[in-house]
């Protein structure tokens, strides 16, 4: 079969490799989708945190986006049957811990990640994954299926910010995490939800989706404007989806009194925050990784049509185009969210 392979040493390669086999606990996937996210292009790129080094054993297939119809079932597995639409999650545990035991696979510390370390991913025609961490995804195209996993991670953070009817929510932050973040929040019940970045095009793809109010986030009087949309009470649950420091300092200046503060970008400098403000308004600081437990949550949302995930597509590439499909996602731009390769 064709699958890319990243090699530290000639980069991204699309190359013929020998068809997976599902081992006991295994489904064998023809992936249909896979979404490139800009963890992908860090990998390529070498900058992402764990190959800034050399990184993990390689060659690895990358793709943790991916959506597909299942071809066989390995030993032990009693379905979902051959012909249906699935996807899985990224993080896989050890299952033996005391982490794995609660359902946080996602801390586990022996954990592999599919298509990122440890594991290969679905940027191949044939992919093997752990049955019980695939999910039927009927109802929705294998399109919308592919991103099932970022809506997850907006899904992962409204629950881990405690979004419930009442609050007032702002997401810091309008590429593909942020639009889902802000929709799974709306979904959760949020009185009123608000959406920030410095983009016009996402600023209105947010108002498309749902956002109560819209605001840029490079203007200079943003955290003044929004104060003065909340009537100088600011915001119950602030979730930083930007990646940035300065976002970080906005969410704390945006924070209302025992507030909760969700951060889903990752940094790669040190966060400069005094700790008074923290400690007086008894701020709850929620980093997260990955999205456990909220799987099927979120893909019955999906196929609601509370959260959308067709509006959030920029672009489709067969795989033979994938140098093409890499630099436009790599190249990014106000147009640019979420672009698929098709194996």
């Amino acid at each position: 079969m064709q699958a890319l392979r990243y090699h530290a040493e000639r980069g991204l390669l699309l190359e013929d490799i020998p068809a997976p086999t599902p081992r006991r606990g295994e489904i064998l996937i023809e992936v249909q989708a896979v979404g490139i996210c800009r963890t992908d292009i860090e990998i390529v790129e070498g900058s992402h945190p764990f190959y800034v080094d050399g990184g993990p054993e390689q060659p690895l297939v990358p793709g943790h986006e991916w959506s597909g119809f299942v071809r066989e079932l390995g030993e032990g597995v009693s379905g979902p049957p051959p012909g249906t639409l699935v996807t899985g999650e990224t993080g896989i545990g050890c299952g033996a811990c005391d982490l794995c035991r609660i359902g946080q696979h996602n801390a586990c510390p022996n954990r592999v990640e599919t298509g990122i370390f440890g594991r290969d991913g679905a940027m191949r025609e044939l992919h093997v994954h752990p049955a019980l961490l695939t999910y039927p995804c009927t109802g929705l195209s294998p399109h919308e299926a592919a991103l099932v996993e970022p809506a997850s991670v907006g899904v992962y953070a409204a629950k881990r910010g405690g979004v419930r009817p009442g609050d007032r929510v702002i997401v810091l932050g309008g590429g593909s995490i942020g639009q889902m973040a802000m929709q799974a929040a709306r979904a959760f019940g949020a009185t009123e939800v608000m959406l920030a970045t410095r983009s016009p095009e996402k600023l209105a793809l947010a108002e498309r989706l749902g956002a109560d109010a819209t605001f840029d986030a490079g203007a200079a009087g943003f955290v003044a404007s929004v104060m003065e949309h909340t009537h100088g009470d600011g915001v119950h649950v602030v979730i930083e989806a930007s990646g940035n420091n300065q976002s970080l300092r906005d969410a704390v200046a945006l924070a209302r009194p025992l507030a909760r503060i969700v951060i889903l970008g990752v940094f790669d400098q040190p966060w400069v925050q005094a700790i008074g403000p923290l400690v007086a308004n008894e701020y709850t600081i929620l980093p997260t990784v990955g999205s456990p437990g909220v799987w099927p949550l979120t893909i019955s949302l999906m196929q609601q049509g509370r959260i959308q995930a067709e509006p959030i597509i920029s672009g489709r590439f067969p795989m033979a185009d994938y140098r093409e499909a890499f630099e436009t996602v790599g190249r990014g731009g106000p147009t640019i969210l979420k672009c698929l390769l098709l194996p």
